[in-house]
């Protein structure tokens, strides 16, 4: 399988599985995080960018199929297999009509994950929408690149991830306090930090009148990336 540093996450609360998928994968040469709860795992996808999501339904706090449809709520592309003890038929369809790629049933053999996996991953080399456009702004996600006007720009690695977050909530203003516990976590930054950040974006796109419109602060709030035409 074509690694290409691709980056697995791994949402396990079973240990004993937790530790073999990870270590399987990790000598395969991914790139392996693993968390044991379902807002983890939402925290996770939300603050990080990673390849595909290993999930188990089974978890302590709420069910994967609540961790399913929350990341389909802002990530529509992230290729997620369930790995999981559960095998109704209704659990399977449950989880693939609120977003699954795939689905198997433990116990599993590694040597078949990776197959499942490099199905998906070979969906996605195909697969347009893994970049985002919006006006004159695209985001290729696999290279983790901004384009504006078709030319790269460079962005910080926290502005990258600011604009992923407000690309996947297109249209929709995030307050300060959510953007900054998900970029930074909980007392990792203050609004006039951002602020600055913001700044540093803001300068980045304006390029016209048009790419002037994208990012739109509602004063008091927060901000929110406007869809453009």
């Amino acid at each position: 399988m074509e690694k290409d540093n691709k980056s697995i996450l791994v949402v396990e609360s079973d240990r004993v599985w937790q530790t073999r998928i990870r270590n399987h994968l990790k000598e395969k040469g991914f790139k392996i995080y693993s968390v044991d709860s379902a807002q983890a795992a939402i925290d996770f996808c939300i603050k990080n960018l990673v390849d595909i999501v290993l999930l188990e339904l089974n978890l302590p706090d709420k069910d994967g199929i609540y961790v399913i449809q929350t990341i389909r709520t802002f990530n529509n592309t992230l290729p997620i297999i369930v790995v999981s003890s559960r095998n109704l038929i209704e659990s399977k369809i449950l989880a693939l009509d609120a977003g699954a790629n795939d689905y198997m049933v433990k116990p599993i053999n590694l040597a078949e994950l990776e197959a499942r996996m490099r199905k998906e991953f070979r969906y996605l080399v195909n697969d347009e929408k893994h970049q985002f456009t919006n006006g004159n702004l695209t985001i290729d996600y696999d290279a983790k690149t901004i384009f504006i006007n078709g030319v790269e720009v460079h962005f910080t690695n926290f502005e990258y991830k600011i604009i992923v977050l407000l690309a996947y909530n297109l249209g929709k203003t995030l307050t300060y306090d959510y953007i900054i516990d998900h970029i930074w976590g909980k007392g990792g930054q203050d609004q006039n930090g951002l602020r600055v950040f913001m700044a540093g974006i803001r300068k980045k796109t304006n390029r016209d009148i048009k790419s002037s419109k994208l990012i739109r602060t509602d004063i008091g709030v927060g901000y929110r990336m406007n869809k453009i035409k």
